[in-house]
């Protein structure tokens, strides 16, 4: 997945801070012009203090809308992206899960009759042959496989956490315990709930529900009688960045734990860990390993990361390279973050 996405939604999100931000200059210059000698600002502040009710109801919408629209938007695309990453990985579809192949399968199909009923905008520019054919790829010829993201994409517009959580199920992510592992960690969205949180269910995203559902009847044309401040949008907006953040990283570990399943093996007898969790003690054979190769890290949380190997050592000496073809015990450093209880894989020769 690309990093570059994640930047995106957070200058998408800036952007709501930023128009906040100017809705009140904008609010403060028309208080402060009432007074004004000068007849230009005084008539500015007349305007907006004639239509302020009709002002007030527009930003609320106007914010609302496009906090809903980053949400959908970028969730979205990280599933696409995600799907995209695994023919890099697994090099022959029926190796893919069945549960996964299943789901693509029906959500396939499902896609190809959205297509001919020609209903959503979203799916506008896909083709039909283009689905079919990915989808008979992996039938005819397994080994160059394509996946049809665009199946797996959110196609309600109302994505609750619930809704989006049974997306992410396809793709046998658990969305919400992830959630509570990733958005625990220090400064994280939800860093300083209450040491309950295991216990709590889709009430902790109380805040993109209610964000959801004030989109839903503005879209649906109710009467809306319980608009937020400007001021009271600032809770959502930091939620939502947080969350989002969040689902992000659990694309990510779940791409890692991917290529730990299929890319990479397990070291099988772990000697110890040296000098404050930098230094891993292993026993390895048949292989070769360099300064720079990456090891892969189940943690005690079922977390994956990834660390690159700083240093190679063997009998009290240095590598950058090591050819090994019997049974050794080398130590490698990788920093620190590593200890007892953590499962450590290497890259397949």
């Amino acid at each position: 997945m690309q990093s570059e996405t994640l930047e995106i939604f957070i200058r998408d999100i800036n952007s709501i801070r930023d128009y906040i931000k100017y809705i009140n200059l904008v609010n403060n210059i028309q208080v402060d012009s009432r007074e004004s000698d000068n007849k230009v600002l005084v008539d500015f502040s007349n305007h907006l203090y004639s239509f302020g009710v009709s002002k007030k109801l527009f930003e609320y919408k106007s914010i609302t809308i496009s906090l809903y629209g980053i949400l959908e938007k970028h969730i979205g695309v990280w599933i696409k992206e995600y799907i995209n990453e695994l023919p890099k990985i697994v090099f022959n579809y029926n190796d893919l899960p069945k549960n996964f192949r299943d789901n693509h399968f029906k959500l396939s199909l499902k896609l190809l009759a959205l297509l001919s009923e020609g209903k959503m905008l979203k799916y506008e520019g896909i083709e039909k042959e283009v689905v079919l054919a990915k989808l008979n790829s992996c039938v005819e010829d397994p080994v160059n496989f394509h996946l049809n993201g665009d199946a797996f994409y959110l196609s309600s517009g109302n994505l609750k956490h619930a809704k989006i959580a049974e997306a992410l199920n396809y793709l046998d992510i658990k969305l919400t315990p992830r959630l509570k592992v990733v958005g625990k960690r220090p400064e994280n969205f939800l860093y300083r709930e209450s040491v309950n949180i295991e216990n709590k269910g889709n009430e902790l995203f109380k805040l993109i529900d209610d964000l959801v559902t004030r989109r839903n009847d503005i879209a649906h044309g109710e009467d809306i009688d319980n608009i937020l401040n400007i001021t009271e949008f600032n809770e959502y907006i930091d939620f939502l960045e947080g969350y989002g953040r969040a689902i992000y990283q659990i694309f990510i570990e779940k791409i890692i734990e991917t290529e730990a399943c299929y890319l990479y093996k397990k070291i099988e007898n772990v000697i110890g860990i040296y000098k404050s969790g930098s230094v891993l003690c292993f026993e390895i054979d048949n292989s070769t390993i360099r300064k720079g190769d990456i090891i892969i890290i189940k943690l005690q949380d079922g977390s994956f990361d990834k660390k690159e190997i700083l240093g190679i050592q063997r009998n009290n000496k240095s590598f950058d390279e090591l050819v090994i073809l019997t049974v050794e015990n080398i130590g490698i450093d990788l920093g620190k973050g590593i200890s007892k209880g953590q499962e450590f894989y290497i890259k397949k020769q």
